[in-house]
């Protein structure tokens, strides 16, 4: 009946803004309209925040390179709300707004999802930092053109295009990166641009072995990625990435649990293409993406058993968008296909089509804009699955903006949820062939006040109802196994500020305060914490341009399991990092040297599953540039 009502609201409000797309088309006005690209480019992106009810972080690739951030990892830990944490097997896990739930955050990559057949850990690793030009956070309720499901955020990777370099003129730019550090860590990569086939190239090859602190906890990683970019003379636009990522790493287990000989080891390799065209004389563009993925993971569990997960995917995407002349109102729409397969020894062999539209409409009146999108989603085991957003924005003022919107996405169970993880050894995970799909409606009301360009104050309060919400629950035999929750909530209040002060010193600061709720035990949420809290400042020091950085982050305590026993409670804990980096010269060439000291009061504590920190981190390295 749910599903039936959202989809009348959607009908409805796909019939309001084709009508009143066709109004403006039709009149005897001769204000036009153009086309803007489905992803927002770093130009446009304020153009997008302007008035905009969508909550959008970005950090542009001069900032990367300013704070000589090496990883996407490193760029994601440096943005409001959001907090990453290194697995011990496959990716990260990454939170968004003190979210504690694994699932529902959207990845991507130009738009197109990495995470749609994965769960609770987030690939990162295989995009070299080189290749980015921005990274893009969005907070629930996001935008429906970005993709199916998405409840606790979106994160949007775009990578870099390459000018043709000018052989006469310019030399060939190289960065050649070298770092080492605690527990035997050592670390290498190599980025090289150049022209091939009239178009700009970048590739990027890096290796990275580190011991670690516990027992099987030592890890190998090895990729190579290339881009390539050409834009002909009428305004079309082609793209081809291209990337492989080899790990091999053991897998301890937690502390209950101890597996010191259990290991995996897992390939991936991805192609994309994208062309961008214009439709008509100018009056539109669209945006074409190919896309696959091949990866093999092999498992072998502390008795010794290998099992072995083949996790492939092809996909095409389609996207457009119409903007008026006058800024008058947007229009998005979208379309999908993707084909997933699925093998597993323990498993067997599953399949599936998603099948996917989205239109979203917005209109400008005045200092105030409005928001209107809607998706749906088909696939061949969940059928469909309904999305909608809502909001307005209003210029107050200048400098005063406020925002509220509302949402509703349908979150699939991925297949590690429903047959058997790859994020973690097959001695502690399995999954549940039984599970039914979330239901999510998501608010936020939000105020911003900008004093100047780099100074602003946000204050958002936040809720999500959702139904059958998957969580774990660990059995006897100490496997965790996904389950639905009936009904939950989460709500709470997110401050946000960043002050810039002059003379090279800036301060920033994000808390969040919430409240989460099982609604049939009246329970905490797993790894919800009340509080969390980061705070960072940097400094310059003009006269020798050494850059230092300090952060302070504190998370409450939380339960790791949704019974909330005290035996299960993991207790609060702050950590403290710094960063000190120095850039010089070497006989021409751009240096710059780094040391970073992560948890630097060796603080004691549990992040997951009974995996403790590894404490204290350090790390010394260099990057050239010639």
């Amino acid at each position: 009946m749910l599903d039936l009502r959202i989809l009348l609201m959607s009908l409805t409000i796909l019939l309001f803004a084709v009508g009143n797309i066709y109004g403006h088309m039709n009149t005897d006005s001769k204000d036009g309209y153009t086309l803007s690209e489905i992803v927002i480019t770093s130009d446009k992106l304020q153009e997008y925040i302007k008035n905009h009810p969508q909550d959008v972080s970005v950090i542009e690739r001069k900032e990367i390179l300013e704070r000589n951030l090496t990883t996407v990892e490193d760029v994601l830990k440096t943005m409001p709300g959001v907090e990453v944490i290194p697995s011990r097997g496959i990716g990260s896990r990454i939170s968004i707004r003190g979210s504690g739930k694994s699932g529902g955050l959207l990845l991507l990559l130009n738009g197109r999802p990495l995470s749609t057949n994965q769960f609770g850990n987030f690939e990162i690793d295989t995009i070299p930092v080189d290749m980015v030009e921005s990274v893009m956070v969005f907070k629930p309720p996001i935008p429906v053109w970005l993709g199916p499901g998405g409840s606790e955020g979106a994160i949007n990777i775009v990578t870099r295009s390459l000018p043709v370099q000018k052989e006469d003129k310019e030399k060939y730019p190289t960065t050649i990166k070298a770092s080492g550090g605690s527990y035997g860590l050592v670390d290498g990569s190599i980025s090289q641009s150049l022209t091939i086939a009239d178009g700009g190239s970048l590739i990027s090859a890096s290796a990275r072995r580190r011991d670690g602190k516990r027992e099987n906890s030592d890890r190998k990683d090895y990729s190579l990625a290339a881009n390539w970019n050409r834009e002909t003379q009428g305004g079309a636009k082609y793209e081809i990435s291209a990337r492989y990522y080899d790990a091999e790493y053991g897998m301890p287990g937690p502390l209950d649990n101890l597996t010191p000989d259990a290991r995996q080891q897992y390939r991936k390799g991805s192609l994309e293409g994208r062309y961008s065209g214009i439709i008509g004389e100018g009056k539109g563009t669209y945006t074409l993406s190919a896309y696959g993925d091949i990866s093999n993971l092999r498992d072998k569990s502390q008795t010794g058993f290998i099992a072995t997960l083949n996790d492939n995917k092809l996909g095409l995407k389609l996207d457009t968008a119409m903007t008026h002349e006058k800024g008058l109102w947007d229009i998005r729409l979208g379309g999908m296909l993707e084909l997933n397969d699925y093998e597993h020894t323990l498993s067997g062999s599953h399949h599936r089509i998603r099948n996917s539209l989205s239109g979203q409409y917005d209109r400008r009146f005045g200092d105030v804009t409005g928001t209107l999108g809607l998706r749906a989603d088909y696939t061949n085991d969940f059928h469909f699955n309904p999305g909608f957003t809502g909001g307005l924005g209003w210029g107050v003022t200048e400098k005063i903006l406020i925002k509220a919107k509302a949402g509703y996405t349908v979150n699939v169970p991925t297949f590690e949820q429903l047959y058997q993880t790859t994020h973690g050894s097959i001695d502690q995970t399995r999954g549940n062939p039984d599970l039914k799909k979330e239901k999510i409606w998501s608010y936020d009301l939000g105020i911003e006040y900008k004093f100047d360009k780099d100074k602003t104050l946000q204050f958002t309060l936040f809720r999500a109802d959702t139904t059958d919400l998957i969580s774990y629950k660990r059995g006897d035999d100490k496997i965790y196994r996904p389950i639905n929750i009936p009904s939950s909530h989460r709500q709470g209040v997110e401050l946000t500020a960043k002050y810039n002060w002059g003379k090279g010193l800036i301060t920033e600061i994000n808390a969040v305060v919430q409240d989460s709720r099982n609604s049939v035990t009246g329970k905490e949420l797993s790894y919800t914490p009340k509080v969390k809290l980061k705070g960072s400042v940097r400094y310059t020091i003009s006269d020798y341009k050494t850059r230092i950085e300090g952060t302070v982050r504190y998370e409450g305590k939380r339960f790791n399991q949704i019974e909330n026993l005290p035996t299960q409670q993991l207790d609060a804990y702050t950590t403290v990092d710094v960063k000190v980096t120095q850039p010089f010269k070497i006989k021409g060439t751009a240096v710059e040297w780094y040391l970073k000291v992560d948890n630097l009061f060796n603080a004691s504590y549990q992040f997951h599953y009974g995996y403790p920190d590894d404490g204290r981190k350090i790390t010394s390295g260099i990057q050239m540039r010639f």
